[in-house]
């Protein structure tokens, strides 16, 4: 059983396989150390009174010991316990269903909103969605992204009343109302820090946080947000573990563009001559581009990065100026290909 914790439980045990000296308190010690909420003993039939080393690690540790007499039939107390555990779980059920409609159907709201509403969630406010992606699964990964996901859920159940975490597409998504964008980036810090306990050996997180939103109906907003700042995460081109909407400058902007296809036509329009050439003849001229222009024109810097001679970066770079039809000593110029390039990041 031990297995199968997650934190937080509180436990009743009957003592049924729990007769030997000292095999209670082992029992209680393994809970302990699994985080357990606490241990209810069934008085009465197996065991007439909790045992003293048993009572006294509870004293020391804090650990919380309840006794249920022999008056108190077991099942009276498991049933409505069982009861309240499956309202809950049907409730998680519900309310995830409800935000992935309003994420997947923005528009038909029938959905989402009555279910939602039934269940609190208050419609004309404000929530925000945060993305988890986790890499290198140590283990089945359905059952590590179930696990991490419970974590998550567990943190936010204590501190944010309105929230709801599932796990989709091999993601765990978490929505969450929230009032304030400070609020919302120490809830998202706080989920960092859960995520990063929760993970085993060679996994790694990343995590987008999309921004506040007016109201329910704009979910699938915020998590297109969220989801963009994975791939540009995925794509090396922002360093920190969680990033938030509102921190990513001029990509805001851009990310902010409705019709994918005018991204996708100015990007082909400023930098398709390049890449085509560099496809023709096997080059490299779109990279050492890039690379001058994120060191601001500086030719001994970009050398320096890409290991060549500066006469190399030289000619590659008025090579590419004469197949853009640019002049890259101009601040527009330079401009219009940092745009291109940013759009490509996130295509």
């Amino acid at each position: 059983m031990i297995d199968y914790l997650a934190g937080d439980e509180l436990i009743l045990v009957t003592g049924i396989a729990l007769q030997e000296d000292g095999a209670l308190l082992k029992h209680v010690k393994s809970l302990y150390e699994h985080r357990a909420a606490g241990i209810a003993l069934d008085i009465g039939h197996f065991f007439m009174e909790p045992p003293e080393d048993v009572v006294l690690f509870c004293e020391e540790h804090g650990f919380p010991l309840f006794t249920i007499p022999k008056s108190a039939p077991f099942e009276n107390i498991a049933r409505p316990l069982c009861r309240r555990l499956i309202e809950e779980e049907t409730k998680e059920r519900m309310v995830s269903a409800a935000f992935q409609n309003a994420i997947s159907f923005p528009d038909q709201q029938e959905l989402y909103t009555a279910t939602l509403s039934e269940f609190h969630f208050e419609i004309e406010w404000r929530y925000a969605v945060a993305i988890v992606q986790v890499e290198n699964y140590a283990g089945d990964p359905y059952v590590r992204l179930n696990l991490i996901a419970a974590e998550i859920r567990r943190y936010l159940h204590r501190d944010v009343r309105f929230s709801t975490v599932f796990s989709a597409w091999k993601q765990i998504i978490v929505v969450m109302h929230c009032d304030e964008p400070q609020q919302l980036r120490n809830w998202g810090r706080g989920i960092l820090t859960i995520v990063e306990h929760a993970l085993r050996r060679q996994e790694t997180a990343s995590i987008g946080v999309g921004k506040l939103t007016k109201s329910i109906r704009c979910v699938s907003k915020s998590h297109r947000q969220a989801a963009s700042i994975l791939k540009l995460q995925s794509r090396k081109k922002l360093e920190d573990r969680i990033n938030f909407f509102d921190d990513l400058g001029a990509y805001r902007v851009l990310l902010g563009i409705e019709d994918p296809e005018i991204s996708r036509e100015y990007h082909t329009q400023i930098l398709g001559p390049l890449i085509e050439y560099d496809k023709e003849s096997d080059s490299d001229l779109l990279d050492v581009l890039r690379c001058y222009l994120n060191h601001n024109g500086s030719v001994k810097e970009t050398a320096d990065e890409l290991f060549v001679h500066r006469n190399t970066v030289n000619y590659k770079i008025s090579k590419a100026a004469e197949i853009l039809c640019m002049d890259l000593s101009k601040l527009d110029s330079r401009l219009q290909l940092l745009l291109a390039f940013m759009l490509m990041d996130m295509m």
